[in-house]
This record gives structure tokens, sequence and C-alpha cells, in this order.
């Protein structure tokens, strides 16, 4: 693994450290690498998503649990390439029964109190929550935005970097430190266009373009605490306690049920493809569903 580093995004780096210190030592640790079989393998997958630290009545997200199978399968193979062990062609299976939740998203209702709020009170943060939900960026996108990144004439916006904080867990020591790096994936390096509207309410918040967007200032704003500026102004407003990313999924979901095709949301939002914003992202509510049926019925029915 540290030879890897060097190969591999920081925040990557820090992700796997902490999958192998803290999942894959306390179950698998004690085996011998040339002993880890399928059974061993499998096991794992049902303890994971059965149970976590936190909490050992409910397991870890399927996608999570998909990711430690990942490293725990790159693993075996490096050393099946390195001849340390005998090749295995390990095969996997994920229980049906452990569905994927949906992150919840805000309703029209309570998109019209935010937005109208977030309006009336601007300052750099309100704003930045006001973009997020008229854009879908990630959190770590919108703490590492400058104002460079704003074309104020040609109205757009470019996305070129992320701010996030990563723990570090090894063997003798752990540390937590915040880096500035690169977007999630080449597509998250994006550029997206702006309601001019939004852009004349943000001109006179201009100041210097190194400045950080929502803090107007050199200095940033590290993703936990504007998380926790997000979840005060929620409390204020009566609003139900969503996760800052429940913004991004409210603006695909909008999107799609206003009818904008599935590519421009999945550029807009930086997906490599499609599948990502439909699985992932997008969650049409009821009332859209009898909408559509309706439509379809009466389409059959004039025919």
């Amino acid at each position: 693994m540290e030879k890897e580093r060097f190969f591999i995004k920081e925040s990557t780096y820090a992700t796997y450290t902490n999958i192998i210190e803290n999942h894959l030592k306390p179950v698998l640790g004690k085996k011998k690498i040339n002993n880890i079989t399928n059974e061993d393998l499998q096991n794992f997958i049902i303890l994971k998503l059965s149970t976590s630290k936190k909490n050992l009545e409910k397991g870890l997200a399927l996608k999570t649990v998909k990711d430690m199978t990942v490293l725990i399968k790159n693993t075996l193979k490096t050393a099946t390439q390195n001849k340390l062990i005998s090749f295995q062609n390990f095969q996997c299976k994920f229980p049906s029964s452990f569905s994927k939740s949906h992150l919840k998203t805000f309703s029209v209702e309570e998109q019209k109190i935010l937005f109208k709020y977030l309006i009336n009170n601007q300052n750099s943060k309100n704003l930045g929550i006001l973009l997020c939900l008229q854009t879908g960026l990630r959190l770590g996108e919108i703490c590492g935005l400058q104002w460079q990144d704003i074309n104020l004439e040609k109205s757009t916006l470019t996305i070129c970097r992320t701010l996030q904080k990563i723990y570090i867990k090894e063997k003798n020591k752990s540390y937590s430190k915040t880096i500035i790096s690169t977007p999630k994936t080449k597509t998250s390096n994006r550029i997206i266009p702006l309601n001019i509207d939004f852009i004349n309410l943000i001109k006179p918040f201009q100041q210097n373009k190194n400045n950080y967007f929502i803090t107007n200032s050199t200095n940033y704003l590290k993703p936990h605490c504007y998380r926790y500026y997000y979840q005060k102004l929620l409390h204020f407003l009566n609003l139900p306690k969503l996760k800052f990313h429940s913004l991004r999924h409210t603006f695909a979901t909008q999107a799609v049920e206003l009818g904008i095709d599935c590519k421009t949301i999945s550029e807009i939002l930086g997906h490599a493809n499609m599948n990502t914003t439909l699985n992932l992202y997008v969650h049409p509510k009821t009332e859209y569903k009898h909408k559509c049926l309706d439509l379809i019925y009466k389409k059959l029915k004039n025919e």
C-alpha cells in the first residue's frame, strides 16, 4: 500500500488506509494472505452489510462494502502478480435484500422557503448554498470555489478544484488534514452556465479574484464548518435536517421533473456517465409518476 501512494490521489490513499486499518485488519488481519479464501471474502461482505462500528444493528452502505471488496480483490490480484500467492478466481455476491437507500430531497415548498430566505439575507455563505441548490455542486467543490472561477461576462462557473478534510490512519499514527486537490473525477472538471439573475446578484460581492467564494477572503472555510452553518440554517427555518448532499440530489431530481434531458444534468453534475445520474441522484416523486402515466394514457386514448 505504501508504494501505491505515489500513484493515486492523497484523498484516495487516505480512504484506502482507513479501510485497511478499520475494516480489513480487524476481520482478515490474522489470516495469511495465501490462506484467504472466496468464503472469507463472502463472509466479510455479509458482516459489513449487517453491522457497522457506530450501529451494530445497521450495516454499512452497499456501495461502501463494494468499494472495500474491490480493494481486497485488487490487493489479492497484486499478490498474485508478484507470485506471493497462487492464482484464485475470487467471485462474490451481494445479497439483494440489502436495498439501496436514497438520500432524501427537499420538497418544492421547502425549496421555496430556503430560496426566499437566501435571497432576502444575502451574504457569501448564503449565496454558496443558493449556488448549490441551483447547480448541484458538491460540498468540497463549493468550499474550494474561488472568484477567479466565475466568469461574470460569460455567466459561467468553472469547477477545477475541491477542498476536503481527510483522515489518515497508519500503523503508528493517525491524523487529519485539509487538502485542496483536483475534483473527484476527470468529468468533475467542468464548466457550468449560470443564470443571469444570479450573476447580477453576486456581482456586488466580488472583491479579489483570489478570494474564496463562501468567505470572500483568501482564507477558506473547512467543509465540516460550512456543513454546520448549513444545518443551523435549516434548524432556524424549521426545515428537515437533510444532509448537505441532499442539495445535489434535490437539484438533479427537480431537473428531471422539469423535463431537462439526462445528458445535460449528468454534465452539470460532473458524472462520467448518465447511469450514475439516474441510479444515484434522480428520484421523481409519486405525483410526477402519476402525471407521466396520465399523459401516456391520454395520448393512447386520443389515438
